[in-house]
């Protein structure tokens, strides 16, 4: 039992060392890019958002004209 709670550590602490290494790896963008990104998201969100709410509201009207 002891044996095995000694290989979980072991394991658990090298997944860490490795997680370290990896994070060190990793090339950040810029924030200006980053802000530029994130603006350009909420923007095509906002969009895609408005034009389905405008398409419901035509298929809405449409079916309240069938139905009455």
């Amino acid at each position: 039992m002891e044996n095995r709670i000694r290989e979980l550590v072991d394991k658990t602490t090298q997944l860490f060392k490795e997680t370290e290494i990896e994070r060190k790896r990793v090339s950040w963008p810029p924030l200006k890019d980053t802000v530029r990104s994130t603006g350009a998201v909420i923007f095509i969100a906002i969009l895609l958002a408005s034009f389905l709410g405008l398409i419901d509201f035509v298929f809405s009207l449409i079916v309240k004209l069938v139905l009455s």
